[in-house]
């Protein structure tokens, strides 16, 4: 089985610490070879500039490509023509195109395949969108979730990144139905490894996304966000990424939540190659 495709979001830190620790992710992370990393975005105000120092600093520091999350919330046509500008003057090459959950702007775009369209009048960006495997929550059903999906992947778009899942069969359907609808560019799986159980259950309600009933079971007992639930998050992680394997996925993208060291892992007990032989096995921070 040849190794997958790998790719990292990271989100931009908050405070000096927290930006010191988002170097040395990086540097770990830089060693499993990865297609990219991901930046997402903060649309409004210091979010959106702290966001954009972000992508700047790794696009000029980081052996690995550097895609930048855009929004259309929070933009006009116009400032989102002269960010693209922006990201094609400073050498980013990769665009994560998103409607994003602020209110949109007036004169603004509603619709990531027009985004995606007006992005490309600037650059020949290599340009990913979202994708819901279990549908986004305001699209009337998975025919018209799948039909939005294609627009944009038609509009100029590369792949589909998908929000988070924990049971192969939600992807390998979801898969299944936009194959049927005609969708020939790659759905990449996305991948959260458990950090802290009451966490994932929280931001899974806000973004939709099922937690299933085998994993309370697991994590029954366990103290949140201790070693024993990342070890277990691990565990899962890596039981998840080999069954899609199996099925032919050949793309995986990370949400890391800047905590490298479980994705780490994961691609550790998946055996997948470091870019130095000699770099020593890491051990799971705390």
């Amino acid at each position: 089985m040849t190794s997958p495709v790998l790719s990292f979001e990271f989100f931009p830190p908050k405070t000096p610490k927290m930006e010191r620790t988002l170097w040395r992710n990086i540097g770990q992370l830089e060693m499993l070879k990865p297609a990219f990393f991901s930046v997402t975005y903060g649309a409004l105000g210091s979010e959106r500039d702290h966001s954009l120092d972000t992508v700047f600093n790794m696009q000029r520091e980081c052996h690995v490509p550097v895609a930048a999350h855009l929004t259309a919330a929070g933009h006009t046509r116009d400032s989102l023509l002269a960010l693209a500008q922006r990201f094609k003057d400073n050498g980013v090459q990769r665009i994560v195109a998103l409607r994003g959950d602020a209110d949109l702007t007036e004169g603004g775009i509603s619709d990531v395949a027009d985004m995606v369209q007006l992005l490309r009048t600037v650059a020949d960006f290599d340009i990913s969108v979202a994708a819901y495997p279990e549908v986004h929550p305001k699209a009337a059903s998975l025919e018209a979730d799948l039909k939005q999906l294609k627009r944009k992947l038609e509009a100029g778009s590369k792949r589909a990144l998908t929000q988070y899942f924990f049971e192969p069969e939600m992807f390998l359907r979801f898969r299944d139905a936009a194959v049927k609808m005609g969708i020939e560019q790659p759905l990449v799986p996305g991948i959260l490894p458990v950090h802290d159980f009451d966490k994932v259950i929280s931001f899974s309600a806000r973004c939709g996304a099922t937690v299933p009933a085998r994993l309370h079971k697991v994590f029954e007992g366990t103290v949140a966000g201790s070693q024993e639930q990342k070890k277990l998050g691990i565990e899962l992680a890596v039981d998840l990424c080999e069954k899609l394997m199996d099925e032919g996925v050949n793309q995986l993208h990370f949400y890391t939540l800047n905590i490298p060291s479980l994705t780490f892992e994961v691609a550790h007990q998946l055996g997948l190659p470091l870019a130095w032989d000699e770099q020593p096995y890491f051990k799971i921070a705390a």
